[in-house]
Order: structure tokens, then C-alpha cells, then sequence
């Protein structure tokens, strides 16, 4: 499913390109550019209400783009229906940790995977996923509903990563975790860039964000008002008052 030595599993790139997009008459996101590159954690950083889910709903076709363009690998992607945008390599990891809490652990992985027709392929990606997860082995048949939040969390990015993605989009992946399980998702996040996989991370948790990722932007009423390394992002005190709060 990865590249054993940790090369990116694809050499696209995910452009957001001066987007802008809302709801109803309403604009959220102004103009917003960002780029994910091929093997990295790139973060998109903000307090509630800053535009960050919107940029994700914009990404994966579920807010039609109204000015701008979202391009990966080069080809535009812009509004396309979310199924053929997951089928072009591109997995996200919804907010909240959802999973379909009637159906086990097993069936949660199975409903990852239907895009794929290949049963040898999907049985290979499910076999991954049980020696990435442990846990979730020992919980195969389990009902979902019954987990524990962070056992749920695993079970979000194991289905995720069963249709094989280039890039997975990660949607405030520590919210409503105890922070025994938020370290354990960043753990997962890292080990994943090392497995090749294109990360990016949308997060209010900035300092451990920081810790993980290797670029940044942060959003504020829906325009991206700084961007950089990670490293620069975390030193820039006054942009730490300014919009986080940190002082």
C-alpha cells in the first residue's frame, strides 16, 4: 500500500488555487490558496469559525467552488462529485471521528473499500490495515458503536486509508479525544508520512500540529493570513497572540 522506504506514494500535489466559496449568498473563504506537497504534513491551523472545514467541504466537492480552482497532480478537480475525487486518490478522515456505529469493525473497513473491484487487492488492504491497527483486529467483529473514542479514531483512518489515497485529509482529528489518544492519532499521522502518504491536517491543537507537520497555514475569517515552515510558524510569537491566544 506504501512505499517501503517511505517515498512519496505519488508525486501530485493537491492546489487550492484563490478559492472562494460559502453557503447560500454568504462567503466564507476569501480568495484562499494553499498547497499540499507530494510526501509532507501540511496543516491548516485556525480558531472555530476561521474557514477550515469550508476549505475541506471545497476540497472533496461537497461546496461548490464559486471563484478559483482546486487542482491535484496539475488536473483540476473543482467541483467534481466526492465519489470520482476519493477514486483520483484523495481519502478523508471526517471531524468527529464518524463510523457506522451498527455495523462492525469489519464492515466499516469493507464500506472503505467499495471503490475497489479487486477482491485479492481489497483483502490485501484489509489484512494493512489489521497489522497497522492491532486493535481493531482483536475488535474485527465488534459493533463500531460500542468502541472506545480513541479505538473509533483508528477505525476513521483505517477506513480511510482503505481506498488506497495518495493524500488523506485529516478534519480536527483530536477533537473530543483524551490527550492520551490525541498523542496516538499524532503518533498514526507521523508514521503515515513516513509510509509515503500526503497529510493534510486541519487542527486547532497547535502546538502538537506544529510538532508533527513540516508546513503551515493559518486561516482567520476565512483568508489565510500567515503561511510557512512549521518551524517559522511556531516561532512567530506575535502571531501566536494574535490568533491563538498564546501569550
Amino acid at each position: 500500500m506504501s512505499a517501503p522506504d517511505g517515498s512519496p506514494k505519488g508525486a501530485r500535489r493537491l492546489s487550492v488555487i484563490g478559492v472562494t466559496t460559502g453557503y447560500d449568498r454568504a462567503d466564507v473563504l476569501h480568495d484562499v490558496s494553499i498547497e499540499a506537497k507530494p510526501g509532507r504534513i501540511t496543516c491548516i491551523l485556525g480558531a472555530n469559525g476561521a474557514g477550515k472545514s469550508t476549505l475541506i467541504r471545497a476540497i472533496l466537492g461537497l461546496t461548490p467552488v464559486r471563484q478559483g480552482e482546486v487542482a491535484f497532480g496539475g488536473e483540476t478537480i473543482t467541483n467534481l462529485a466526492t465519489h470520482r475525487i476519493a477514486a483520483l486518490g484523495i481519502a478523508t478522515v471526517p471531524e468527529g471521528n464518524r463510523v457506522f456505529p451498527r455495523m462492525t469493525v469489519l464492515e466499516n473497513l469493507k464500506v472503505g473499500g467499495l471503490l475497489e473491484r479487486d477482491r485479492t487487492r481489497l483483502a490485501a488492504r484489509m489484512e494493512a490495515m489489521f497489522e497497522s491497527f492491532p486493535r481493531l483486529k482483536e475488535r474485527r467483529n465488534q459493533l463500531a458503536g460500542t468502541l472506545s473514542g480513541g479505538e473509533r479514531s483508528m477505525l476513521s483512518i483505517a477506513r480511510g486509508l482503505m481506498t488506497d489515497p495518495e493524500l488523506v485529509v485529516f478534519d480536527e482529528p483530536s477533537l473530543g479525544l483524551s490527550p492520551l489518544f490525541v498523542a496516538e492519532v499524532f503518533r498514526i499521522v507521523r508514521r503515515l508520512k513516513d509510509e509515503g502518504y500526503t497529510i493534510l491536517l486541519v487542527e486547532q491543537n497547535v502546538r502538537q500540529t506544529l510538532d508533527v507537520a513540516d508546513d503551515g497555514y493559518v486561516l482567520a475569517q476565512g483568508r489565510v493570513v500567515a503561511a510557512g515552515t512549521s518551524r517559522s510558524l511556531a516561532e512567530d510569537r506575535e502571531l501566536h497572540k494574535a490568533y491563538f491566544g498564546v501569550h
